[in-house]
Order: structure tokens, then sequence, then C-alpha cells
């Protein structure tokens, strides 16, 4: 939490693009919260359940996200 890097604020985008945003305000640069909670509801809604559904992203559903590199 509190890193910041251009990838969260693509990873958020994407996010609230395909539905999970849970964002206030933003999605920025600054790792949050509501990234987090955005991720997982992701994670969720790829039909991970329990621990796989938790932060930090795994491979199948970021790749599945499909965030654009920086």
């Amino acid at each position: 939490m509190g890193k910041s890097s251009p990838i969260f604020t693509a990873m958020g985008k994407r996010l609230v693009a395909v539905g999970c945003g849970r964002y206030k305000v933003g999605p920025g640069p600054v790792l949050g919260q509501a990234d987090v909670d955005s991720y997982e509801a992701w994670q969720r809604s790829c039909g991970f359940t329990g621990s796989s559904a938790k932060w930090p992203p795994g491979p199948t559903s970021w790749a599945k996200l499909k965030v654009p590199k920086i």
C-alpha cells in the first residue's frame, strides 16, 4: 500500500471498464484500499474464491484483465 506506479492507474482504469471499480476518487498512481477492493472484486468475478480471490493479483486474473503495458 502507498506504492506509486503508472501501472496502478492503468489497472484501475481496466477495473472500472469491466465493472469492478470500487473507487470514490480515482483510479490513480498510488496503490490504495480502493485498488485492492476493486481487484478482489475482479478476481471474484473471474470465479476465484477464498484466499485465491484476495490481493495480490494472480497471473491468470492479471492476464485476463488485459492491463496495457506501461
